[in-house]
């Protein structure tokens, strides 16, 4: 991690400890690429318990920074600290408990983005923790059950079959907008599928394709139909890739 990376960390860090409600500051390995990446960009996630200070109150927190901006959607802040991207998500232990008590019942929880949630708990740098709260946590990720590692695996097979059809119908009626929104819901279906049969939490996009091609269980020919997938050529159009993605569909079966 570069020196200025750490050091804007730690202020940060120093800042957000002192709420009283804070229990754990994580800081995301987007922090550890070169900040002339493109993919640069300074992540934590705070965890609390109870009532977290409001947008307004937080941006008293940070006077300094430029381009501060909130999510009044999603507890996220925005801003720029010596022309670094800060982004802080500020997230409840009571939701990340219940859904760890009951994983198989909170699958609409891994819907959008996969295990990355889980992915984030257990490979963020811890910067600050109160309680022994997030080592719990991380003893928990590391003993899930089967079960859980097959209903993930089982609802995103459902989800990469329904993008087939949607795909097949799209490349079919020479529809562009409808086939690229279905097979990006395929890839990322298909991603969600292969990381849960190698019992790994899914990273963030941006790493999806540098980590997919390591996974020790795949099936055959599985690195070269995938990259027919994403790639784009000429020699690949969508009624093609169609024909592609059904192979490679029915190989994932032996993996179960």
């Amino acid at each position: 991690m570069k020196i200025k990376v750490e050091r804007i960390s730690r202020s940060i860090t120093e800042i957000l400890k002192n709420i009283p409600v804070v229990d754990s500051i994580l800081l995301n390995e987007s922090a550890e690429i070169d900040v002339v990446n493109p993919y640069f960009f300074l992540s934590m996630d705070v965890y609390y318990d109870g009532a977290f200070p409001a947008a307004s109150e937080r941006r008293k927190l940070f006077e300094d920074v430029g381009a501060f901006e909130s999510s009044y959607i999603n507890m996220k802040d925005r801003f720029f600290i010596e022309d670094l991207p800060i982004r802080i998500e500020y997230k409840k232990k009571e939701r990340i408990d219940s859904i760890m008590d009951d994983k198989e019942g909170n699958m609409w929880a891994f819907h959008d983005n996969g295990t990355y949630m889980f992915y984030r708990l257990q490979n963020g740098i811890i910067m600050y923790q109160s309680s022994d709260w997030i080592v719990g946590i991380r003893a928990k990720l590391i003993k899930l059950p089967e079960a859980f590692w097959s209903a993930v695996r089982n609802s995103s097979f459902r989800s990469l079959e329904h993008f087939l059809v949607d795909l097949s119908s799209a490349s079919l009626n020479n529809d562009s907008l409808f086939y690229i929104v279905s097979l990006s819901g395929y890839i990322k279906s298909l991603c969600s599928f292969m990381f849960a049969v190698n019992h790994k939490f899914e990273p963030s996009r941006r790493r999806l394709f540098d980590q997919i091609l390591k996974l020790d269980k795949i099936p055959e020919n599985f690195i070269g139909r995938f990259d027919s997938l994403i790639g784009e050529n000429p020699e690949f159009p969508p009624s093609r890739k169609r024909e592609v993605a059904k192979l490679l569909t029915k190989s994932l079966i032996y993996l179960y």
